[in-house]
């Protein structure tokens, strides 16, 4: 089975792969019906949840990095399957029916029937081809390199969805730190490379989202492997839900482009 996993592989120097998982809209055909929304329910819908534009600003940075990362882009919508979530019943986000398949809406109200009778057959022929693919990914950068260091890239709305906390901070920019798998200079490095844009006024960890994604094979296992999540709030560099500022978007692609360079720097040091 085909993955949604549109895999760019990096530079042989370059231990950093860089996953875009949520900017896709794209939903096939044959999943249409199954989703209990008009069609200008879901586009509403899909403002939302895409992340709209991270696809642009990974490619932006690719222009700009010294050696080029390997990258992994999500070619379909998170209304499919979102990687990011464990699929199974340990998944937090399954309370409110957004595990890795998802049920609810972002306002909570019905998208998909529940119990889904589907869910199975979309784990099988989307989920697992798109995890086994990012995880092979990582695999290369370790056999390489040695280490692989994920930048995990979001974004999100100013204002809650229906299923957020309504008090959680929510800064310019969110850093996503996992306590196996996010270093301190990890951290430092992403702080160093954005604080400076003019967009970025407050930076926080772990508000509104938390954690970074590592693939299960990996994950609390190898701690080769370093995961950091980018949270940036879409007013950020979004004029509406579809619509980049270009300067904006440009900023902050060269600032992930200088996050870039410097991981690889430290990590050559580290060796």
């Amino acid at each position: 089975m085909p993955s949604s996993a549109l895999l760019t592989r990096g530079d042989d120097r370059s231990p950093v792969l860089l996953h875009v998982p949520h900017a896709s809209r794209i939903i096939p055909l044959e999943l249409r019906p199954d989703l209990l929304l008009t069609d200008v329910e879901l586009a509403a819908e899909l403002d939302e949840a895409t992340d709209t534009a991270t696809d642009e600003i990974a490619a932006t940075a690719l222009r700009h990095t010294r050696l080029k990362p390997t990258t992994v882009v999500n070619t379909l919508s998170r209304l499919v399957i979102d990687p990011e979530r464990f699929p199974d019943a340990s998944e937090p986000a399954n309370a409110f029916g957004r595990g890795a398949v998802y049920t609810r809406t972002c306002s909570g109200t019905p998208l998909r029937t529940e119990p889904y009778p589907r869910v199975a057959a979309l784990l099988d022929t989307y989920f697992r081809p798109y995890a086994d693919a990012v995880t092979a990914a990582v695999d290369d950068r370790l056999d390489i390199c040695g280490r692989a260091v994920i930048i995990d890239l979001h974004s999100y709305p100013a204002a809650p969805s229906g299923f957020e906390d309504p008090a959680a901070e929510r800064p310019t920019l969110c850093i996503g730190t996992d306590t196996v798998h996010t270093p301190e200079w990890l951290i430092a490095a992403v702080r160093s490379a954005f604080a400076s844009l003019p967009e970025i006024d407050q930076i926080a960890e772990n508000t509104p989202y938390a954690g970074s994604y590592v693939p299960l094979r990996h994950y609390g296992r190898d701690e080769r492997v370093s995961s950091v999540m980018i949270e940036l709030r879409r007013d950020v560099y979004l004029t509406d839900p579809c619509t980049p500022d270009a300067v904006r978007l440009d900023r902050l692609g060269r600032a992930l482009a200088v996050l870039i360079d410097a991981i690889v720097a430290q990590v050559a040091a580290d060796v």
